[in-house]
């Protein structure tokens, strides 16, 4: 008999995660299941207690309801296909979890008042030149870290808090507030989130996301641009692409184009930016230059094909591209040509 038949195949808790932050989001955006999606979810919550446990984390890190008690309150009506009395309710998920929703509505509206007198905005429009970096302490208690050469507008409703990242790369640290969801509008798409951090990178023709804490929701180009506040339509009619957990990046645009589950080592590389420095890991040099050239006015060039492969490593102030070439220099061998005060050429040395 062969040997594999007797090998115990453990789930995969990445998979399990990420199919539960797929199941909270899309409760989250649409407010009510199908007949069909909800005998699903309740099929996929029993096939073990990894299941229980992972939608369990989840929902607690989207909004604090327990979505538990939910699928197990479907077991007497989803045969019926008819919805629960409580899916007509627009606060349906505080069934479960009435008790944390207070405190948090209470903490909310002790927080606000308070840093409304001390004339934070509701709503803004800020820019930060190359090299410049810049936080911006929103009313309702988030925060906005703006990157190099980057631009943001804001509004804060009483339904909504609606973030327009215009360029460049912004870090949000949002504060929770299950009344009002906060989008960030970039390139087309739309990230939701309610509290938790994460990081937003305009790329040419799509969206880069990483989470460093909680859950964010992507909503695809197609979709996320026809949401207008003013018109009556709202990112709740929509249905997300995916949905991501901390430690997880992602770039989307129509579809998801990629999503990885990152160290913590290689996160914390990722976020550095915030402390005003930038790290390597043994991406190849074309990589660093292109990272790099976001944050100075001169001009980096790379002379050989060859020599944008070369993996480097380091630590680098933001802004200090001298520091970068001394290192180039120094330890990786290559040749640094100063063409003038703003252009630089990078070869292989001799």
């Amino acid at each position: 008999m062969s040997d594999q038949l007797n090998i115990v195949r453990f789930p995969d808790r990445k998979a399990i995660e990420e199919e539960a932050a797929r199941w909270v989001a899309r409760l989250d955006a649409r407010g009510e299941l199908t007949a069909t999606e909800l005998a699903s979810l309740k099929q996929w919550v029993s096939q073990s207690s990894q299941h229980k446990e992972a939608i369990d984390r989840m929902s607690a890190l989207w909004g604090g309801f327990d979505i538990l008690d939910e699928v197990n309150y479907t077991e007497e009506v989803v045969s019926d296909i008819v919805q629960p009395a409580w899916f007509n309710s627009p606060k349906w998920w505080a069934t479960g979890a009435i008790a944390a929703t207070l405190l948090i509505v209470s903490l909310v509206g002790m927080l606000n008042p308070q840093q409304v007198e001390m004339g934070l905005p509701q709503a803004g429009h800020y820019y930060t030149a190359i090299g410049e970096q810049r936080t911006i302490a929103l009313a309702d208690g988030s925060e906005v870290i703006l990157n190099t050469n980057s631009e943001v507008k804001f509004e804060l409703t009483d339904t909504v808090r609606n973030i327009h990242l215009v360029k460049g790369e912004a870090h949000f640290e949002v504060a929770s507030d299950k009344e009002r969801p906060f989008l960030v509008h970039a390139n087309g798409g739309i990230v939701k989130a309610v509290g938790t951090a994460f990081t937003v990178f305009l790329r040419k023709k799509a969206v880069e996301v990483t989470v460093s804490e909680g859950v964010v929701a992507l909503f695809p180009q197609s979709e996320g641009s026809v949401v207008d506040e003013a018109l009556g339509l709202s990112v709740a009619s929509l249905t997300p692409v995916a949905a991501l957990t901390a430690g997880q990046n992602a770039v989307f645009s129509e579809e998801v184009e990629s999503m990885t589950r990152m160290s913590d080592e290689a996160l914390d590389r990722k976020l550095l930016w915030r402390g005003g420095f930038i790290a390597f890991a043994g991406e190849p040099l074309a990589t660093v230059v292109a990272d790099v050239s976001r944050y100075t006015d001169v001009v980096i060039e790379i002379d050989d094909p060859a020599l944008e492969q070369l993996p480097v490593g380091g630590y680098f102030k933001v802004g200090e591209v001298e520091g970068m070439f001394e290192a180039l220099e120094g330890a990786f061998g290559v040749s640094v040509e100063r063409l003038s005060p703003t252009k630089v050429k990078l070869s292989q040395a001799s």
